[in-house]
């Protein structure tokens, strides 16, 4: 019975987001799918007040062939930067912040 919890608190912890690429990743796919609900659950709540802005005002870039391409990451301390892909042929650095041992993807607003 042991041998057995171990097993299911080994599979439910690495089925968790486990590191900032996965969070990005699973961001990005699901926003790209127009899934913005599930893509705030890998969000700041900064981020995802945006993502809410964005989508009532119908600029949410929907793209149901995205495939995500990580291409580079930079992690200091509780901050990472991922670089991916875009089907474009650009590259774009997304920022993500572990916050409660969680890594989010996290956006500031450009003006």
């Amino acid at each position: 019975m042991k041998f057995l919890t171990i097993i299911c608190l080994a599979v439910f912890l690495f089925s968790r987001s486990s590191g900032p690429e996965e969070a990005v990743k699973n961001f990005t796919e699901n926003l790209t799918q127009g899934k913005v609900k599930e893509a705030k659950k890998y969000a700041t709540e900064a981020t995802g007040t945006m993502l809410n802005m964005a989508s009532s005002m119908g600029i949410v870039p929907v793209d149901p062939d995205f495939k995500f391409e990580m291409l580079n990451d930079s992690i200091v301390g509780n901050k990472a930067w991922i670089t991916i892909a875009n089907p474009n042929g650009r590259t774009e650095v997304i920022q993500a912040v572990k916050i409660d041992g969680e890594w989010l993807v996290h956006m500031e607003a450009k003006f």
